[in-house]
């Protein structure tokens, strides 16, 4: 069903659509009235909504039933993940707020192929956005993640250890700690979570010993080692398998 996200909370039994909106489900998706959709308001719950009428400019919908989102996890992950090249970046983000992934910091490290200055971040992060928002739709999510703007790999290590109860690292030179060990031996710190996954050249070591003293955990995802597109979503879906069973 055609799902919408409100940043207010809704208290009515009719609601009036922005401009946006209305454009979307009038124009784009070409709905008509007496159609259901989804409305998920600022308190994360669901409301079953019907289409009533289009006006030139508006969409007018009467509101169904409430009811409890059940789809997001009880704990939630931050992805720090380096800035890959183009459509890699954007199936990251597509796939790990698809797997639940509360929050996306996109990291400038220091192996990084992208460079990013003031002027181009804003466009960059308002694009990544709209993919945030579309996997939000698609996937049924009770929240559409925030995309961050872009910062450095310190500022990130000490953003993690400030707003995270624990912080995993992926580095291919680690071999014995698993994502699932990891957790299991913090398991009463697995609250908020924080992944941190390198570019598409790794981590330097340097990097990972930082994380390490700021208190990270150093995991492995596996014998093999992943693209940097793949790492977070594979990391995100042991962690949520690891959590929510």
């Amino acid at each position: 069903m055609t799902r919408l996200f409100f940043d207010y909370l809704v208290k009515d039994t009719r609601i009036t659509l922005n401009s946006d909106d209305s454009h979307y489900i009038s124009s784009v998706l070409r709905m008509h009235p007496g159609e259901g959709l989804t409305i998920v308001d600022s308190s994360g719950e669901e409301i079953l909504a019907k289409i009533d009428f289009f006006d030139n400019k508006s969409v007018t919908l009467s509101v169904c039933s409430r009811r409890k989102c059940t789809s997001e996890p009880t704990n939630q992950v931050t992805l720090y993940q380096s800035i890959s090249k183009g459509e890699r970046m954007d199936l990251t983000i597509q796939k790990s707020v698809e797997l639940g992934v509360a929050r996306i910091v996109p990291v400038l490290s220091n192996r990084c192929v992208v460079k990013i200055d003031s002027k181009s971040a804003s466009s960059k992060v308002d694009r990544w956005q709209k993919i945030a928002l579309e996997a939000a739709r698609q996937s049924g999510r009770g929240i559409v993640p925030e995309i961050a703007m872009p910062m450095s790999m310190d500022d990130a290590i000490l953003q993690s250890k400030k707003d995270n109860s624990m912080s995993l690292i992926l580095w291919e030179d680690e071999h014995k700690m698993s994502i699932k060990q990891g957790l299991e031996e913090h398991r009463d710190k697995c609250a908020r979570i924080g992944v941190f996954v390198g570019p598409e050249g790794g981590y330097e070591e340097q990097e990972v010993n930082e994380a390490i003293e700021n208190g990270a955990v150093c995991v492995t995802v596996g014998p093999r080692i992943l693209r940097t597109e793949t790492a977070g979503p594979a990391a995100l879906s042991m962690i949520m398998y690891a959590l929510e069973m």
